[in-house]
């Protein structure tokens, strides 16, 4: 344990310690990448002054950028590192004047001579007195200060990380050796205190694979062969008594699988039995569905003849209601004629007055009426033989009328009585229908029942099969159980 210990505490260091070495040179890698994006810079400007062709910056833009990337990478990983973090703030001061100060003035005198602002010879002598080399100078030493801080504490990590690993496979080494040592000795202990109580477990376990179930098994010690053996004594005693239970259990299989042979046997006989009466059942179920469905079909046909009467009854109904509109008009036409009568009449009376009236003025006005009195008499003849006329007709018209009301009372009654055809056609209709509705309803349920008793059949077929394979399983079972009892005989249990 103190071996295991001390070896993880070893390990747990040496892994932290490579980790930082990671760490360090994550840190060197990003300082040189800095670098680089440093010089890239001075590159990109030189060629700007040689072309002033704002294509040939990309350079100096990516290396900017680059360098502002870099530059917070080492922020960030020596943010645990107060002395490289001052480097790092001279670092970010310099570069940015740099820039301010040779750059960005130097790419502005280059775009003014190139615009003909200027003299090229000029902007030459600048260049070479204003190149910018002590700004680059001095951030070359400051990165190079920085890089061999970490380079210093590189070299201390690596001296730490070698000690540790030498260290760690010593105690490995001087552990394996004492791990085989006592290996070696617990081996024999184990050897002497497992091997013979393991010898007399496998001898108990032959004696029970040859099926000796009467050998004494004695367990005399607590240990884990102690167990075994114990476990195996009682192994022994369970299989004693599952083997007596197996042979009173096969004797009464065999008494119970004969019993179920002959039942299924009674049962069978019964089974078919019932399969024939099913089959006369649905025979007779099979007439019994043929009458209904006649019986069906004419409820039907009568239903068809009840609607066909009720249709003509209707059509009658109309024609008499038609016919009674027609008397209710002729009688109403008598009236008015009667009427119209009785005006003529009233007329002739009045004709003939004056006539009566002219006559005796023409007799007092003597010899010069005589003319006008011949008139008046022709006059009255003919009022008094009007009057006469209209009597006569007068006469006619009422008969005609008393004789087209007694008609229009018979079609009245003759409207009503078909009316009352008509409902006790629709009410036979109703009738037949309901009647063809519940044939249709009873033969779909006996449809339905001889198809349940068809399923019956066809259950009591398959029950007398199964009853059948029962049987046989029975049989089955009954030399299953003899030969079960033969293969128990076989174990010595007293």
């Amino acid at each position: 344990m103190v071996l295991s210990g001390v070896s993880y505490s070893n390990l747990s260091r040496l892994t932290q310690a490579i980790a930082w070495n990671d760490h360090s040179y994550q840190v060197l890698q990003a300082a040189d990448e800095a670098t680089l994006s440093l010089v890239n810079m001075e590159t990109g400007l030189r060629a700007f002054a040689v072309s002033a062709d704002d294509a040939v910056l990309a350079p100096l833009n990516e290396g900017k950028q680059r360098f502002a990337d870099r530059f917070d990478a080492l922020r960030s990983l020596t943010a645990d590192n107060a002395r490289q973090q001052e480097r790092l703030k001279v670092l970010g001061e310099q570069e940015r004047q740099w820039y301010s100060t040779v750059i960005e003035p130097m790419m502005a005198t280059r775009r003014a001579v190139a615009a003909g602002n200027g003299s090229l010879d000029d902007f030459v002598k600048n260049f070479k007195s204003q190149s910018g080399k002590p700004q680059m100078d001095q951030m070359r030493a400051t990165l190079k200060d920085f890089r061999d801080a970490e380079a210093v504490l590189l070299a201390q990590r690596n001296e730490e990380v070698q000690h540790l690993r030498s260290v760690t496979v010593t105690i490995l080494v001087v552990g394996t050796l004492v791990a085989v040592a006592l290996a070696s000795m617990l081996g024999l202990w184990l050897t002497r205190a497992i091997c013979v109580p393991l010898r007399r477990a496998v001898e108990a376990a032959d004696g029970i694979a040859k099926g000796d179930l009467t050998a004494r098994i004695d367990a005399d010690s607590a240990d884990e062969p102690g167990m075994l053996l114990a476990a195996l004594a009682a192994m022994q005693a369970n299989l004693v008594n599952l083997l007596t239970q197996i042979r009173t259990s096969s004797d009464s299989i065999g008494t119970a699988s004969s019993e179920v042979s002959a039942g299924n046997t009674d049962l069978s006989q019964r089974t078919e039995e019932q399969a024939a009466s099913l089959e006369e059942t649905a025979s007779s179920l099979a007439q019994l569905t043929s009458t209904v469905q006649q019986s069906a079909q004419n409820a039907s046909q009568g239903a068809h003849l009840a609607e066909s009467a009720a249709t003509t009854a209707q059509t009658g109904g109309d024609v008499v209601g038609q016919v009674v509109s027609t008397m209710s008009e002729i009688s109403d036409s008598s009236a008015r004629v009667a009427e119209i009568i009785a005006v003529i009449e009233g007329i002739s009376f009045q004709t003939n007055i004056l006539a009566l009236n002219a006559a005796v003025e023409a007799a007092r006005a003597g010899e010069q009426g005589r003319g006008f009195a011949v008139v008046a008499t022709e006059v009255r003849t003919l009022a008094q033989r009007s009057a006469a006329a209209a009597k006569e007709i007068k006469a006619l018209i009422e008969t005609s009328v008393e004789k087209v009301t007694a008609g229009t009372e018979l079609v009245d009654r003759a409207g009503n009585t078909m009316k009352e055809i008509v409902t006790s056609i629709h009410r036979v209709n109703d009738i037949m229908s309901e009647i063809s509705a519940a044939t249709t309803e009873q033969s779909r349920g006996i449809e339905e029942i001889n198809r349940a008793v068809a399923q019956m059949d066809d259950v009591t077929q398959q029950n007398a099969a199964l009853v059948e394979q029962a049987a046989a399983a029975a049989t089955s079972l009954d030399d299953q159980a003899r030969r079960l009892g033969l293969a128990v005989s076989a174990f010595r249990t007293h």
